[in-house]
């Protein structure tokens, strides 16, 4: 019998369009070992504390407050942020596992739904990737979310505000989410900057999700109090 040539076409498209948009398992996902304290990287301690300032305004303090949080099973050290200007809080969770370090990133505002994520590594080399990914629900639409991680600095040396930080670490997040069936799409970049005994010194963030929000800022640690 003849082959159908527009029906094996039309079968090889959607075998790539499907393939495509197979769900995606992050390294995240894989974490299954009880988390540590990151107080080997950051301080823990309550009085310690850290004053970011953004270009458009925005000061943010992150106080640490010396205790511990069960969130999805998993035990976090608990900080809470304060934006200066409208005094709204908002909690944060650290943690390590083995060689990782992770955060819970608040995905839709409501504070409940989170995404567990690596974001930093003990003894990265320049290179070194990761995924995060997490599927959750959005104005009743499924979505997938994906965040690919990767080491793009060792060993930097930078200055803010006449604070020179060393052994600084850059993290490039490149975001992408998709509908069920459907491909990645790329929302945007995150770029961390990290120094061991310090914490987060600065994060670059350049979001455009698909026209419909787009935002570009910088918060930078000008200001900051650490108890050992």
């Amino acid at each position: 019998m003849k082959p159908n040539l527009k029906f094996i076409t039309i079968v090889l498209i959607l075998s790539l369009i499907f393939s495509a948009c197979k769900k995606i398992k992050g390294d995240n996902e894989n974490i299954k070992d009880p988390n540590q304290t990151v107080s080997g990287y950051m301080s823990t301690v309550e009085g310690s504390w850290w004053l970011y300032a953004s270009r458009d305004g925005v000061v943010i303090k992150r106080n640490a407050t010396g205790l511990d949080s069960v969130k999805m099973g998993f035990v976090y050290n608990y900080y809470e942020t304060v934006d200066t200007n409208t005094q709204a809080l908002t909690p944060e969770y650290f943690a390590k596992n083995g060689d990782k370090y992770t955060m819970l990133i608040d995905m839709d505002g409501t504070k409940t739904n989170y995404i567990m994520a690596i974001v930093q590594k003990d003894n990265a080399n320049v290179g070194d990737t990761w995924k995060n990914t997490k599927s959750l629900t959005y104005s009743g639409i499924p979505v997938d979310i994906l965040i690919e991680g990767e080491v793009t600095g060792l060993n930097q040396t930078i200055t803010i505000n006449n604070h020179t930080f060393t052994n600084v670490t850059e993290v490039k997040n490149i975001l992408k989410a998709k509908p069920s069936f459907l491909p990645y799409a790329k929302c945007g970049e995150v770029k961390m900057w990290f120094s061991k005994g310090v914490g987060v010194i600065k994060t670059d963030f350049d979001l455009n999700i698909m026209g419909l929000y787009t935002r570009k800022y910088v918060d930078s640690l000008i200001d900051y109090n650490i108890i050992p």
